[in-house]
This record gives C-alpha cells, sequence and structure tokens, in this order.
C-alpha cells in the first residue's frame, strides 16, 4: 500500500478540501465526502462534543513540577524510552521535526529536536509539560492516537484549532507488554513543509522498540518477583493466591484461586497479566483509593519488600473468606495497605515533653527501611511503639510478629526464631515447621529483650540480617526472608557489647538506628490522661459505665513513684475497676503499698524535703493556687491553665497542700 492510499496517512494535495470541510463543519452544515478521512472527522466530533474551542492559541501547559512528578509516576516508561529518543535525534534535527514522549494522559515528558523546531514548538507548548489531549487541544497525533489507541498522522487543516494547523504530526500508542494497556505515546512533529509520509513507520518502529525495553524489565523483574514468593504458593496452597507486580499486574495465581470467584460473585481480575489499579504503587493515593475494588481487604495483602524496594504484592485471600469494603490502599513508594494522614502514634497517650519527643523520633524512624533498638525500662511501652513503627513503615500490611527472647530456653528459642525441618529433633512436627523470620516475611519482628539471646545463637542472627537468609534447624536450605527487625532491651547492650556479654558486630547491626523510651516517673504529666483511658478500655472491656476515683485515690496513684511503669499502673487500675462494687472508686481499694506511699516509692519531686524556716514558698505557692482555683469558680482545668501548669500537675500540687493541711491541723485547709 503506498502513502498516499493508506487511511492512516493523509493526502496533502487534499488540504483545500479539508480546510473547507473543517469550515463546513464549524458552521454545523453537512460535512459528508469532503476528502475528510474518517479518523479525523471522528476526532473532529469528540472535539466539539468535549466543548473544545478551535480559536484557542496553544495547549495548555502542567507547572514544571507537576511534570517532574509525572515523569517519576510513569515508572519504567520515561526510563525506557529516552534511550529510544536519544538514538533518533540526530536524525530527525537534520529534518528540522521534534521527537517527544507523552504519558497516558496527553503531558510531553520529554522532547528533542533541533533548536528552531523547538523555539517554534513553545509558541503552541509543543514542549516538556503541553498537554496534548483532544478534551484539551482537540484534533493532533498526540491525542487522537490516546483516543484510538492506534497510530495516526495529522496533517495540517486535519488539526481541530487554527493556530496548530501549520503543523504536522505523527504518533503512535505505547502499551504495556503485558496488559496492552496504554502506557503513552511516541510522537514526531514539525512544520507542515516537513511532513513526509514515512514518518508515521519510524514512529511505529519506536513505539515498538520502547515496549520491547519494557517487555524485558518486566522479565526481570518478574523474576526476582517469583524468586522471592516460590515458598508462599506452597505455605497457603489451600488459599487462594494472587502475585501482582509492581504495577499491580497479575503475574501469577495459585490455590483456590476459582473458589474465591465463586465466594464473591464479582469477575475477580486474577487472569496472567490482569490488572487492579489499586495496587499500582506508581499511581497518587487518592487515585488508588478510587480505584479499590469492594471485595479487596488489606489485611489480605503481603508486600513483596526487597533491598531493590517493592517489587509488588502476594494477594492471601483465606479460605471462606468474604469481602468487605477497605479502607485504604498505598500511594506510589508505599506497601500495600499504608494510610497516609493517620497518626499512628495517636493511640501512645501523652503530651509531656519526654513522650512527645520519643514520638516524633519514631514518625521520622518509622519510614526508613532500618533496623531499630528500642531502649527502655521493664513496662515502658516498648512493644507498643515497636507496633506503631510497624504500622507507620512501609509494610503495614505484612506481619508483626513479636517474640520474648528472655521467656524461653535456649533451644526452643532456636527453634522459634528459624523453624525446623522435619526431623530435626525428637517429636519434631511431620513436614517440619517455619520460625518467627519465615512466619514475618513481608513484615516485623519484633524481639523483645533481645539482651537475653544467648551468645552462640547470635551469629545466627546477624546472619538473617546481614544476607536476609534463614536456615531451618536441621536443614541446609537458604530461604530468603524480607523481615524489618525492632528490637528491645532494658539493658546498657553498649556495656555488655564492651564486656564480651553481647556480640559487639550485632549490636551495631541493631542499633542502626535507637529510640530511648522514657519511665512513667520521667513524664508524671501524662499520668492523669492515661488513667483517663484506662478507665475508658475498662469500661467497654467489663459492659459497664467509667467509674469516677475518689480525690485520695487519683492523688495517690498520681503521687505513686510507678517502678513497673505503664504494665504497673495498668494492673493495678484494672485491678480497681473489676473490684469496685459501684460508680466510684475509693481509698479502700488502693493497693497497701500504694495506699502507704513509702518515700521510697514517692515522685522523686515528691519526696519531702527540708522546709525554709519561714515557709514563704510554700505559702505563696498556696496562695496563688487558692486565688487561681476561686477565680476559677472551682474549675480546675480552667485553673490550671490560669497558673501555666497542666491539670495533672495542679493535683499533685493540691495533694502536697492536703497532706500539709492535715498534719498541721484541720485550719490549715484548702480555702
Amino acid at each position: 500500500m503506498t502513502p498516499s492510499s493508506n487511511p492512516l496517512i493523509p493526502r496533502i494535495g487534499d488540504e483545500k478540501a479539508v480546510a473547507t470541510t473543517w469550515e463546513r463543519f464549524l458552521a454545523d452544515r453537512p460535512v459528508s465526502g469532503g476528502g475528510v478521512r474518517d479518523v479525523v472527522l471522528d476526532s473532529w466530533r469528540r472535539s466539539r462534543q468535549g466543548a473544545v474551542d478551535p480559536a484557542l492559541p496553544c495547549a495548555p501547559a502542567a507547572d514544571p513540577r507537576k511534570v517532574e512528578q509525572l515523569r517519576q509516576g510513569s515508572g519504567d516508561l520515561y526510563v525506557a524510552a529516552r534511550p529510544v529518543l536519544e538514538s533518533l535525534r540526530d536524525i530527525l534535527c537534520a529534518s528540522g521535526t521534534l521527537i517527544m514522549l507523552s504519558d497516558q494522559s496527553g503531558t510531553i515528558l520529554d522532547l528533542n529536536g533541533e533548536s528552531r523546531a523547538r523555539d517554534a514548538g513553545e509558541q503552541i507548548n509543543l514542549a516538556a509539560g503541553g498537554r496534548w489531549s483532544e478534551e484539551l487541544i482537540g484534533t493532533n497525533a498526540i491525542g487522537t492516537a490516546i483516543a484510538t489507541q492506534l497510530p495516526v498522522q495529522i496533517y495540517a487543516s486535519e488539526h481541530y484549532c487554527i493556530d496548530v494547523k501549520h503543523w504536522t504530526c505523527a504518533a503512535a500508542p505505547i502499551l504495556d507488554p503485558m496488559g496492552r494497556t496504554l502506557l503513552g505515546v511516541v510522537d514526531v512533529s514539525g512544520v507542515k513543509e516537513t511532513f513526509h509520509g514515512h514518518t508515521l513507520g519510524l514512529v511505529i518502529a519506536a513505539a515498538k522498540q520502547i515496549e520491547a525495553v519494557l517487555a524485558r524489565r518486566d522479565y526481570e523483574r518478574h523474576g526476582r518477583l517469583l524468586a522471592h514468593t516460590a515458598d508462599s504458593f506452597t505455605r497457603y496452597a489451600n488459599d487462594c493466591v494472587v502475585l501482582f507486580d509492581h504495577l499491580g499486574r497479575v503475574v501469577k495465581t495459585g490455590g483456590s484461586v476459582q473458589l474465591a470467584r465463586e465466594a464473591f460473585g464479582v469477575r475477580l481480575p486474577f487472569e496472567v497479566g490482569g490488572r487492579v489499579a489499586a495496587l499500582d504503587i506508581s499511581l497518587p493515593a487518592d487515585e488508588r483509593q478510587r480505584q479499590t475494588p469492594a471485595w479487596l481487604r488489606g489485611e489480605w495483602l503481603h508486600p513483596v519488600d526487597t533491598r531493590e524496594g517493592v517489587l509488588g504484592s502476594l494477594l492471601v485471600i483465606p479460605v471462606g473468606a468474604r469481602a468487605r469494603p477497605t479502607t485504604h490502599l498505598p500511594s506510589r513508594g508505599e506497601a500495600p495497605g499504608a494510610c497516609p494522614g493517620v497518626d499512628h502514634f495517636a493511640d501512645i497517650i501523652g503530651t509531656s515533653q519526654a513522650i512527645t519527643v520519643a514520638k516524633a523520633r519514631a514518625r521520622r524512624v518509622a519510614p526508613l527501611d532500618l533496623p531499630v533498638l528500642l531502649l527502655g525500662e521493664t513496662g515502658a511501652g516498648k512493644e507498643i511503639f515497636a507496633r506503631a513503627i510497624h504500622k507507620a513503615s512501609a509494610r503495614p500490611n505484612g506481619p508483626f510478629v513479636a517474640v520474648n527472647c528472655g521467656a524461653l530456653t535456649r533451644e526452643l528459642l532456636a527453634s522459634e526464631l528459624f523453624g525446623y525441618s522435619e526431623g530435626a529433633f525428637t517429636g519434631a512436627r511431620r513436614g517440619g515447621l517455619p520460625g518467627k523470620f519465615e512466619q514475618a516475611d513481608g513484615g516485623t519482628l519484633f524481639l523483645d529483650e533481645i539482651g537475653e539471646m544467648p551468645l552462640d545463637m547470635q551469629p545466627h542472627l546477624l546472619r538473617v540480617l546481614q544476607d536476609g537468609v534463614v536456615v531451618r534447624l536441621g536443614d541446609t536450605r537458604e530461604r530468603k526472608v524480607a523481615v524489618r527487625i525492632i528490637a528491645a532491651t532494658n539493658r546498657d547492650l553498649q556495656a555488655d557489647a564492651g564486656a564480651g556479654r553481647f556480640r559487639e558486630d550485632l549490636f551495631h547491626r541493631l542499633c542502626v538506628v535507637s529510640l530511648s523510651l522514657p519511665a512513667l516517673r520521667e513524664r508524671p504529666d501524662d499520668i492523669e490522661a492515661i488513667l483517663d483511658c484506662l478507665n475508658q478500655r475498662f469500661a467497654r472491656k467489663y459492659g459497664c459505665p467509667s467509674k469516677t476515683l475518689d480525690a485520695p485515690v487519683r492523688d495517690q496513684l498520681l503521687r505513686y513513684r510507678w517502678p513497673g511503669n505503664i504494665r504497673e499502673l495498668q494492673n493495678v487500675f484494672e485491678a480497681m475497676f473489676a473490684l469496685s462494687d459501684g460508680d466510684r472508686i475509693d481509698s479502700s481499694l488502693l493497693p497497701p503499698h500504694i495506699a502507704a506511699l513509702p518515700e521510697h516509692l514517692a515522685m522523686p519531686e515528691l519526696v519531702s524535703r527540708p522546709q525554709l524556716a519561714s515557709g514563704r514558698l510554700e505559702e505563696m505557692e498556696r496562695a496563688a493556687i487558692d486565688a487561681a482555683v476561686a477565680g476559677a469558680g472551682g474549675n480546675l482545668s480552667l485553673a490550671a491553665r490560669n497558673l501555666g501548669i497542666s491539670r495533672s500537675t495542679l493535683y499533685v500540687k493540691l495533694a502536697a497542700i492536703r497532706s500539709r493541711s492535715q498534719a498541721a491541723g484541720p485550719e490549715r485547709g484548702l480555702q
């Protein structure tokens, strides 16, 4: 077929007839025939239906920062296309034309060509950032190729807008090699005098070359993805298992896929090459949220996270599951299931400076795929912090597995962490058992009391951290795992390492980032808020209203040192809550050691100090508090604000005043 008889290529001798037909078209007069190709006439109709103004002087342009975001968001397309465009630049420079790449919306991501052609193109925003969809600028090769998903060449008067009619352009769509969805467009444009019938063949060849590069990258990436997930198809053999790549495309299925289709009663896109847009991490978070299907639940997703980043995700739908709407899916660079805008540390109660600093550091650490060492006393909330870091990490929908290294014997700890093969020891389970590292694959392993791990076991942990592989007891096979380690201790590991009680190389491997958690006595201002939170929690647990703490009870709880930290506070309060008969918790329910409150168990600032001879400072403080409480009409929250202190601090001071008053006699009571 010669160029002149090919319906994809313009007949330049018909330009005058095309111009006349365009004028009739705009005047709403009949336009049958007239030498206009069907592909052009159909595009004119779409342009008019979209209310495109034919007098537009140029295409609209995107903000330069947005263009860079679009380049990054295009994934492999921009990277794969650049060498192809570069290889054609010298040829096309000599012809006075431009070669360019647009994304699937028609926004130009990259452009090459001779400088005079570039200058001319900039007059109509035929430049990086120019938006050339039919909806915005009417008939043109980029926009029409997107609308039809076919190669097309548009010449001079065939364009819809007047100021573009002195240009000619040829474009071909770039399709996803796997799912054949539109990724972008490659286009060659120039002033109409540069028209050549073979230009369309050139852009088609360029598009095919880009697709070949993309196919090769997919093949390599999918190979790594399959290698990382090979065990999962055996582990979840009874469930519906679907492996998606980073663009949300199905790479492999296994297990009971057909049962899942029947259970949900909808067509699930689980054929190889099918796509779930909500799992495409290159899309913005809001777009992925809009694309989330009702059947998909975030907890079924396991990110395939490696040292090179997130390769994809494994969907495991348990047998017998039924769908419910999901609330969130991840944004670009975030493992599936994470929830942007949600503060996962909000449940850690407290506003004191000590806990605020700890939470702020944890927020910064959470998204980083680095080991974290939590330092703090027993009961200070290390596991609560570890869970919050996991939820705010890049793998929130992966498993969170906790192991207490100090609660197990050496032998049991080894089998718990690394698993064992069949026959590894007497009583070993048939078929063996995966350890906690394998169970935490794609998620977080929390190693509590890491300082108690036996020295001879520490090299095995170090190897997993360094190489990302685990070997079960009694086995020789290496299994790859992608696990984030959060360790915790109440010991001085650095001192232990210096004394030879802990491996120094393991210490440095675990302590890439360390986070110190304050003891409860270091943040007394938070105790009242924690009490209120516990009151609500146990009311829900025991199915009753929250209870009122008598003032002496609250005073003692605020004055106590809490050597067992939050865990001790929680246990004491739950016991009092459960044992109280009515809606009040009185002093009779206080544990004896808290009721008596010996000096060594009192908050440091409340331990009695030698009084000034005149007692002047105490009297001044009491007078200020009396005045503030009276001025606030007895409202202690308002009084605290007026004094510039927290409400819990005011309670402590009132308790101290009450104690002094009782010691001095009834006439010294608070006014």
